[in-house]
């Protein structure tokens, strides 16, 4: 069956309309910015995360690679503000709260990138502004529970996973729980849309950033 012919998805979740779970977005108000630049390659992909997270963190989504469109850097552009891209190049520091900290008067914000682990490489040197920015990588954590998607390598979570995880070491395991939440529902509702349900094979596969 092709993809014209297919039940319609929420454009935001990516779940069969009649499963959205968008009412139930757990929306954060943190102190700190978030931009989302996603991979032009992701933009319509159902199993891509990163609208949802920029929709729980209010980040805008900037396309990057589309031949026809100019990448719209202008909200990496903010005077009074400190940005940090959270991908981890060698060398790149661990996020933490302290030594992302602004200075009075000045705010900080965090992009997360949204692409296939290659994807996000090639942004994250080649965006405008991007490639200018501070490199954080996340602390060591969990295997990623996005078993939709076929891993790169043993380290790599999906977009959602790591905006958590940043969430975490920011502000805290309460912050991000509902995250934790509704990310564990997302995705036994689209292994469900695939006949499968979450298991132990699941648990151990590790995604790409999507």
């Amino acid at each position: 069956m092709s993809r014209k012919s297919s039940r319609p998805r929420c454009p935001v979740c990516g779940l069969h309309q009649e499963l959205c779970l968008c009412d139930e977005l757990p929306v954060r108000e943190l102190a700190s910015d978030f931009v989302v630049v996603q991979h032009n390659r992701e933009r319509n992909k159902p199993t891509s995360t990163g609208r949802v997270t920029a929709a729980v963190l209010r980040a805008p989504v900037l396309n990057y690679g589309a031949q026809d469109e100019v990448f719209d850097a202008s909200a990496l552009e903010r005077p009074d503000t400190d940005y940090y891209v959270l991908y981890p190049i060698e060398g790149a520091a661990t996020v933490d709260d302290a030594g992302t900290r602004p200075a009075p008067g000045r705010r900080r914000c965090f992009v997360i990138l949204d692409g296939t682990w290659h994807q996000c490489s090639r942004m994250a040197r080649r965006a405008p502004r991007v490639e200018a920015m501070p490199h954080l990588a996340l602390p060591p954590g969990p295997p990623s529970r996005w078993g939709v998607r076929t891993p790169p390598n043993p380290a790599a979570v999906c977009t959602f996973e790591a905006a958590t995880r940043l969430v975490e070491v920011l502000y805290g395991a309460e912050a991000a729980a509902p995250m934790v939440s509704f990310f564990t529902e997302l995705s036994a509702r689209m292994l469900g849309m695939r006949g499968r349900q979450p298991g132990h094979d699941d648990e151990n596969k590790k995604a790409p950033s999507g």
